[in-house]
């Protein structure tokens, strides 16, 4: 009984491991089915209902293209139509629809050998299977398999899935493992060579010395703080959960000056300015999150522009229709027009008029920014003109004035 129940116990563990795994891939295996089911009327009813045949295709969720043995696609639904732009794709060699040849000769393999075959191609953002208005290359999922197994019907079928998020989604997930890695060893081999040399026999004689290093791990164990809490809290604004806030009324000017006198000794540093023209008024919103906004916010423009003295303006105000709106202003090196789109991602970096050592951090606050506003219903928007001025935007809605104040 004993190995009985250590045998459940490692099986319902492998199970759970499993479901898990494939959690995300439900939605992929319900197509499947559904593709099985189409598979099946294909092969005994082709030539009865074409109309319900029809419509059976229509509802599948992905492109669909039967092609006979002479390599014409005679049955296309409505999804692959879609693809094409309406463009005549039926009764069509796939030479004259297919232009890439990776995925043609695919096709042909599979008419040739009556084999099914499964592969993932990646095409260029010219190729019709690419998002349309986007610079990128996209990624999808080639399902081809004969019509008939019994080799008297030289028909396939083919079937496409856009996997490009997925794939994506992959990518982020390695960078931020390599980023994090990448940002955590630089203070930590730091720490580690001086504790070493500070354990040594009469590593401690030297004060000043000693001293020195002391101060400086306790500089590199503050960013390894600062590291570990943006990961956990970007970890907790994109989890799938939603973001639970403690809303309630702040003042918002005040919120401002407790992040100023935090970044006080940089701005100091750097023959900086901030001006700040913000009426006193309370805002409905959770403290926290507007104090990490607006400090990841200020402290960017100050961290970008590490050898100019900067000026940065800080604007707020309620607008006629109750929304809250705040800029945060500064006329340093700004931000190219064509890094604009992408500076809320995650590890995003904009590094063409500096060097990597002399910006340090995680890549995460600007995503983090985006995220809360997000969490509160807001939206922030960024323009930016090189060297004479870049603008943060938020804008979030003050309607909710009717949470429990109690």
């Amino acid at each position: 009984m004993t190995y009985f129940a250590f045998s459940c116990v490692i099986a319902l563990s492998y199970l759970l491991f499993i479901f898990r795994k494939k959690q995300r891939g439900a939605e992929k295996e319900l197509g499947r089915l559904k593709e099985n089911m189409v598979r099946n009327e294909l092969n005994e009813n082709k030539a009865h209902n074409p109309d319900d045949l029809q419509a059976l295709l229509d509802a599948l969720p992905y492109p669909f293209f039967s092609i006979n043995g002479e390599g014409v696609l005679d049955r296309v639904n409505s999804q692959a139509s879609k693809i094409f732009d309406g463009r005549k794709i039926l009764n069509c060699k796939i030479e004259h629809v297919f232009l890439d040849l990776k995925l043609r000769l695919l096709i042909s393999k599979s008419l040739s050998k009556l084999k099914s075959y499964q592969k993932i191609l990646q095409f260029p953002p010219d190729s019709a299977f690419s998002s349309h208005g986007l610079d990128k290359d996209t990624h999808w999922e080639i399902d081809i398999c004969p019509l008939s197994l019994q080799g008297n019907n030289r028909e396939i079928q083919l079937t496409m899935r856009d996997i490009t998020a997925s794939v994506h989604s992959d990518r982020v997930r390695k960078d931020f493992v390599a980023n994090a890695s990448h940002e955590l060893r630089t203070p930590l081999s730091v720490i580690s060579g001086y504790l070493e040399h500070l354990t040594e026999k009469e590593g401690l004689d030297h004060k000043e010395t000693a001293q020195k290093m002391l101060e400086t791990m306790d500089r590199h164990v503050v960013r390894i703080n600062r590291i570990v809490d943006d990961m956990l809290l970007i970890s907790k604004l994109e989890s799938d959960d939603s973001v639970p806030l403690n809303l309630a009324p702040f003042c918002i000017a005040t919120c401002v000056k407790d992040v100023i006198e935090r970044l006080e000794l940089v701005i100091i540093k750097q023959g900086s300015s901030i001006e700040v023209k913000i009426p006193e008024i309370n805002i409905i919103g959770d403290q926290f999150y507007w104090t990490q906004i607006l400090f990841n916010l200020v402290e960017n423009a100050l961290k970008q522009n590490p050898d100019r003295t900067l000026k940065i303006h800080i604007n707020a105000d309620i607008d006629k229709d109750d929304n809250f709106k705040i800029q945060i202003s500064d006329n340093g090196v700004g931000i190219p027009a064509k890094d604009l789109p992408f500076i809320f991602k995650r590890f995003y970096r904009v590094e063409k008029h500096h060097s990597q050592s002399q910006i340090k951090g995680t890549g995460l606050g600007l995503s983090i920014v985006k995220r809360a506003v997000v969490a509160h219903g807001g939206k922030i928007t960024a323009t930016s003109l090189p060297t004479v001025e870049t603008t943060f935007t938020i804008i979030v809605p003050q309607g909710n004035k009717n949470i429990d104040d109690d």
